[in-house]
């Protein structure tokens, strides 16, 4: 019987020298694991084998997954493949539960991470273990909570500590699920230059159409590896069923990535479009909100018989637009352009406010 067994479990593949993680998003039966496992440990190229043993759900009554039983499968899976294995930890409980079995590597949730006092509970508990730990991003584009969540970790003596990318959450729909906004990462990158940054596809893309193209795009930013969300059947998945590859589209992304010379212009052109889409409505959303301001400052000055035309105020605001222009590296004569504008329009929209 030929073996499963990985030829590489190192965090560090030799191919490209990449970390690659992947598996289910959930433990869901113990056949599950075990049949994922087996299929990405025959590919030699997987550092772990992931799956949640526990699902931070934002309803109560979802899938919050199986603990200890998902824990026992994933012990299970890595004494049969010889994979490394990881899974979430949320609370002390938790971290405590994975050490007992034995798990590899943990990873602190998005949801997590965003709470300083959950996180230095968790790495209290985690001193002294060796167990290597990858922190996520916050739901919040926030560098220095991020950072903060690392340090708490190693200041707990865990020497093996990564960052893994998942996206920023964003409070409109968008092509993804969470926004790449890779300048953080990069910078998370320059500022910790010795942590490796992960980045998870997976969760910015919400859609298993998209992981390919962002993978591509996390490593051409000079992301250290890839963690990936592959389940036997995702239709069936009991969590985020939209995101996962299915095993044979994985093993085909990971040929197509690592060997082979592909042009990759055309999945970065899409994915720039794509973040091109998100901007555009960033801008529809704030140039309602201003309008909607507008209105009711119209009100205001009716109430009080202000005239809605106020030179100097107008003069204030384009000095500071101007000003912002400027260090932001933007033509000054486009952004007054685009002021007046802006400014005639919310003069507009103040006459038929004060009409009615």
């Amino acid at each position: 019987m030929e073996s499963t067994e990985p030829k590489q479990t190192d965090s560090k593949k030799q191919k490209g020298d990449k970390v690659l993680i992947a598996g289910p998003c959930s433990a869901e039966s113990r056949e599950q694991i075990i049949k994922t496992a087996r299929a990405l440990a025959a590919t030699g190229h997987i550092s772990y084998f992931r799956a949640g043993a526990w699902k931070p759900r934002t309803s109560p009554g979802c899938f919050e997954g199986y603990g200890i039983k998902a824990l026992e499968w994933l012990s299970e899976a890595r004494d049969e493949t010889g994979l490394k294995v990881c899974t979430e930890v949320g609370s002390v409980k938790h971290a405590e539960l994975a050490l007992s079995y034995g798990i590899d590597m943990l990873w602190i949730g998005a949801r997590t991470v965003s709470n300083p006092f959950l996180v230095q509970e968790i790495a209290d508990t985690l001193s002294g273990t060796g167990v290597s730990v990858m922190v996520k991003n916050p739901m919040a584009p926030d560098l220095d909570l991020w950072i903060g969540s690392i340090e708490r970790i190693r200041k707990a003596g865990i020497t093996d500590v990564s960052a893994i990318h998942r996206g920023f959450s964003y409070w409109t729909r968008s092509v993804f699920r969470n926004q790449p906004w890779w300048h953080i990462p990069s910078e998370l990158k320059n500022r910790m230059p010795d942590i490796n940054v992960i980045c998870d596809p997976s969760h910015i893309a919400g859609r298993s159409e998209l992981v390919p193209m962002l993978a591509r795009r996390g490593l051409d930013m000079g992301m250290d590896g890839l963690m990936i969300e592959v389940h036997p059947s995702p239709g069936e998945a009991l969590s985020d069923k939209s995101q996962q590859l299915t095993v044979p589209a994985f093993i085909g992304l990971i040929d197509e990535m690592f060997n082979s010379m592909c042009d990759r212009s055309n999945n970065v052109l899409e994915e720039l479009r794509a973040e091109v889409d998100t901007m555009d409505n960033l801008l529809i959303w704030a140039l309602t909100n201003r309008m909607k301001l507008a209105g009711e400052i119209a009100g205001v000055k009716s109430s009080t018989e202000m005239q809605l035309l106020q030179p100097g105020r107008w003069e204030k605001v384009l000095e500071k637009a101007m000003s912002l222009a400027r260090d932001s590296g933007l033509r000054p004569a486009f952004i007054q352009k685009l002021f007046d504008d802006i400014h005639n329009e919310s003069l507009s929209v103040q006459k038929t406010a004060a009409r009615i």
